[in-house]
């Protein structure tokens, strides 16, 4: 059996046009709960395995390979890769038809790069000797620390990154340890430094500084007799840093391939060694079957795969084991033969080797045997091909030796018989362990053989999904034909209407017809503005000058208004209700309009008992001495909506003659409608 190499990996992504929000989140886990986990979990395409209670064991590498807890930024993983793309002066093309899209034609400008290694080494590297499963979705391991090396490990493949491809273009570093593999996902952007576009101009020194320079425009522009203190030198190209998939990754297939094997070379000789993870082999070195390994292959097919290993492994296993009981019931065996073979020759020697037993023994011999074993004795004899010295054997003499031999090793012959008896018991489990090594080998080659079906099943429904979506791709380009076509037509039939004179006068007709009603409507609208910033112009005008009246009765020694003053304060309380919505046909909304109408008043030089007496006066003279009737109240309201008619509408209170009971135009002339208020009998301030 092969014996097993943990190796390091590096899955360079399919090169992208453009960074989805989606996947960016999920880099970050950026609002994943239990629920989402649950439904990357159940799409069976993916052969991938999302554990929710290790989310917090996930962390990502930042500037200064400074170790932070995965999504911790603030700014989105997206965003920061546009911010990367505005530095260095990238805009993607977009699709014309749709322009929230990245064109087809736009190019490669991000590569998603996948670091891991060998599943049991990663694991170790994170989780140390805690037990756990990490290819189990639904067990509870929140308990599970993480370990220091995975943030070494972690920190030292980051800073690999950041020599290749620039710590400024490594945009993310993600670190999953809550899928089956723990792996870090880290998004570049292919920047190459290039030659700026354009021809090669010249460029002019001062002989006397040679840090001043000059271009052609400039130098042109000095006077004659300064342009020969000049030197005019070739202008060297600048380098800018461009955006590049081609110019890092390789132009074609061959090249791409060879900076992918110099990746994982330079990978293992920096970082890999350090952790026991050696390189990887090349696609191309691969056997058939860990090719097969390699292709994609969703969640049910791996588990069924999955499930056929573990058969074989347990099979293989039982196989060893009854292959190494056999393998010493076969020694026993062996043991066992030799010794019978020895004691066979041992006894067979005995039986020969006359005259060195005991006369006693012979004497038994004798006893027992009567002549008549003289054939069963020469058949011995015979089939042995022995002779006896001394003559020809009498059948006693014969007798003798051999009833004194077989009883002098009886206890030997019982022996081998229990050596034959073990050998048998030896030979029959011996068969038997070679039947279930039989049935297992089937076994195995039948797991084997629905291990190669499913293989084949995953690539036929590969196969079917592929054809199944360029199906779907060519109809979606027929139908995107179509649209094309009608578009054309359209705009044919459009350009063709807009040739005719009656459609041309029609359509100005009605453009000037839209202009004029916006006209209207804008004029309408700043109209409305400025009338109702004149209205409240007005009522500001009444309370400030209502103020004013009674700010200068508190500094008088009097104890009640004049008319006047009477008619100001009236007025100045209406206006207060008006401008603050106030009701003046109850006592509530009376008393509100007085609190708005004093709030505003500056008590400069007044006592505070003059002030109270005053406020107390206005609010008694507000509630009991002027009469808010519903005629009076609608003939101000009608008054001051008049005074907003106009811009050049002015009011004062004063009159022309300075009555309290006149309200005048900026002219002099009287407004009609408004005289004293009306007072309520009875009242004494």
């Amino acid at each position: 059996m092969e014996e097993h190499i943990p190796r390091a990996s590096i899955h360079a992504g399919k090169d992208r046009k453009s960074f989805p929000v989606q996947v960016s989140n999920e880099a970050e886990r950026r609002g994943w709960d239990e629920k989402r986990y649950q439904l990357k979990n159940a799409e069976k395409e993916k052969n991938n395995h999302y554990n929710f209670s290790r989310k917090h064991l996930n962390f990502e590498i930042t500037k200064g390979g400074k170790i932070e807890p995965l999504g911790s930024n603030p700014v989105p993983l997206y965003i920061r890769l546009q911010q990367r793309y505005e530095e260095l002066g990238f805009k993607p093309y977009k699709d014309a038809n749709n322009p929230e899209q990245v064109s087809q034609n736009t190019p490669n400008c991000l590569v998603d790069i996948i670091f891991s290694g060998d599943r049991d080494v990663m694991k170790r590297l994170a989780f140390g000797d805690q037990e756990l499963d990490t290819s189990d979705p639904n067990a509870d391991q929140s308990h599970i620390k993480l370990m220091d090396p995975i943030r070494e490990w972690a920190v030292d493949t980051y800073k690999f990154a950041c020599r290749k491809w620039g710590e400024e273009n490594v945009i993310g570093f993600s670190v999953h340890c809550d899928e089956t593999n723990i792996h870090a996902h880290v998004l570049t952007v292919p920047v190459e430094q290039v030659k700026k576009h354009g021809r090669i101009g010249s460029v002019y020194v001062s002989n006397d500084n040679p840090d001043v320079k000059l271009t052609t425009k400039e130098w042109k522009a000095l006077p004659k007799d300064e342009r020969d203190n000049y030197t005019k030198h070739k202008a060297t190209k600048e380098k800018v840093a461009r955006v590049s998939f081609a110019k890092v990754w390789g132009e074609t297939k061959k090249e791409k391939s060879e900076y992918l094997y110099q990746l994982h070379t330079d990978y293992h000789d920096e970082v890999g060694y350090k952790y026991g993870l050696e390189r990887g082999i090349p696609y191309e070195e691969l056997s058939d079957e860990e090719k097969r390994e390699r292709k994609h292959k969703d969640k049910v097919t791996l588990e069924a795969e999955r499930q056929a290993k573990l058969a074989i492994e347990d099979a293989k296993r039982q196989k060893a084991e009854i292959e190494a009981e056999t393998a010493v019931i076969q020694h026993q065996k062996d043991e066992a033969q030799k010794e019978l073979k020895t004691a066979q020759s041992g006894f067979l020697a005995k039986i020969f080797q006359l005259g060195k037993f005991k006369k006693e023994e012979a004497e038994k011999i004798k006893e027992s045997y009567e002549a008549g074993a003289k054939e069963t004795i020469d058949g011995i004899i015979k089939a042995s091909g022995l002779t006896w010295k001394g003559g020809k054997p009498t059948a006693e003499s014969i007798g003798q030796n051999f009833r004194m031999t077989w009883d002098s090793n009886k206890n030997l012959a019982k022996e081998l018989k229990d050596k034959d008896s073990l050998i048998s018991e030896k030979d029959a489990e011996i068969n038997e362990l070679n039947v279930k090594v039989s049935d297992l080998t089937e076994e195995i080659d039948g797991l084997k053989f629905r291990l190669t079906l499913i293989d084949e099943d995953a690539v036929q429904k590969l196969r079917n999904s592929r054809i199944a979506e360029k199906t779907r791709a060519d109809k979606a380009e027929r139908d995107l034909g179509n649209l094309h076509s009608a578009y054309e037509d359209l705009s044919l039939q459009w350009n063709a209407l807009w040739k005719e004179p009656e459609y041309n006068e029609a359509a100005w007709k009605v453009k000037e017809r839209k202009e004029r009603e916006a006209r209207i409507a804008a004029e309408a609208k700043r109209e409305a503005e400025v009338r109702i910033k004149r209205h409240n112009g007005v009522l500001d005008k009444f309370i400030s000058e209502g103020r004013a009246v009674l700010c200068a009765f508190a500094l008088t020694t009097r104890t009640s208004f004049n008319q006047k003053e009477a008619s100001s304060i009236y007025y100045g309380i209406m206006a207060s209700a008006s401008k603050h919505n106030h009701s003046l046909f109850n006592s509530g909304g009376i008393e509100a309009s007085v609190k708005d109408f004093l709030s505003g008043l500056s008590w400069k030089d007044c006592s505070d008992f003059r002030e109270e007496c005053v406020c107390s006066w206005t609010r008694l003279f507000a509630a009991k001495g002027v009469d808010f009737s519903e005629a009076a109240i609608s003939n101000f309201c009608a008054f001051v909506d008049h005074m907003s008619c106009s811009a050049e509408t002015y009011v004062s209170l004063g009159g022309s003659n300075g009555c309290a009971d006149q309200l005048t135009n900026w002219d002099g002339t009287q407004k009609q409608g408004l005289g004293a208020p009306a007072k309520k009998k009875g009242l004494s301030l």
